[in-house]
């Protein structure tokens, strides 16, 4: 009797490790969708009016903002391969954990922006820029006048810019500083995007580049924007994890990641765990 009770409750836990996975994946399907979907909409253009430089980094900014209030308590809102590997490097997710998130961001990103150019090719609203080109679609490439090697390094700096504000809101430390953490990365995307945009587009999250490339047909110094993000949040996260190390007080006291929430009257006691990018 007893050995069939520890064989109940194994399988109950199984189940509910399913479930959260099954949730995890979803909820980052639907945020890196979302990503894609507003973000991509803000850069084409409606009804002749293409939009700046300076709408289209807002755009991305609130647009992550939007992504984490949506559902960073429940996958902690990666939507960005970059982030996942460097959270896998902190020890925050394990690798199998890190393929997960990575299947369901490529996923999501293809589903956003498939929606995006089948509403466009139907109704016809694409800017003339897109329509002239459908190669400039939302996808990013590097200026003209820049290098494959500018272009490498100026991807990897930024998302090692955004790493660093990731690594810094997961620390414990920094548990005390209340604000919200959606506009802290919505900011900090907003203000990357301001000043590397108009070299690389600014992608930092190889997922984002992916699915333009994609539904676009245009590979054009495509590997850049998955070996520069990438790259540059390894060495972000390895860095501040070896320099600053991973203070993480309450790994042994807290309950699992998923059950601490943004607004949380403990949260001086609770490790923010939500991230999102480009």
């Amino acid at each position: 009797m007893s050995s069939n009770l520890k064989g109940f409750k194994k399988l109950m836990q199984d189940d509910g490790a399913l479930k959260k996975t099954a949730l995890t994946v979803l909820a980052e399907t639907i945020g890196t969708s979302m990503l894609v979907f507003v973000g991509c909409m803000g850069c084409v253009g409606t009804l002749g009016v293409i939009p700046s430089h300076f709408q289209i980094a807002l755009t991305f900014g609130l647009a992550v903002m939007i992504v984490i209030q949506s559902v960073g308590h429940i996958s902690d809102a990666h939507v960005n391969p970059a982030i996942t590997v460097g959270s896998m490097v902190l020890g925050i997710k394990t690798i199998p954990e890190g393929f997960v998130y990575l299947l369901a961001q490529v996923v999501g990103s293809i589903l956003g922006f498939g929606m995006l150019k089948v509403d466009g090719d139907t109704s016809g609203r694409l800017s003339t820029k897109a329509q002239d080109d459908p190669g400039m679609f939302c996808v990013t490439d590097l200026h003209t006048e820049l290098s494959a090697i500018q272009g490498l390094l100026l991807e990897g700096i930024s998302t090692g810019i955004l790493m660093l504000v990731a690594c810094a809101v997961w620390d414990s430390r920094n548990a005390a500083k209340v604000d919200s953490v959606p506009i802290r990365f919505g900011l900090t995307v907003s203000a990357l995007a301001l000043a590397f945009g108009p070299y690389t587009g600014c992608s930092m999250n190889p997922a984002r580049s992916l699915a333009p490339a994609l539904w676009n047909n245009h590979w054009s110094h495509h590997w850049i924007y998955w070996f520069g993000p990438i790259g540059g949040a390894l060495l972000a996260s390895f860095m501040y994890k070896t320099i600053f190390g991973v203070k993480d007080d309450n790994s042994q006291e807290e309950p699992a990641p998923e059950s601490v929430a943004l607004n949380s009257v403990d949260i001086q006691k609770a490790e923010v765990r939500f991230c999102s990018v480009n």
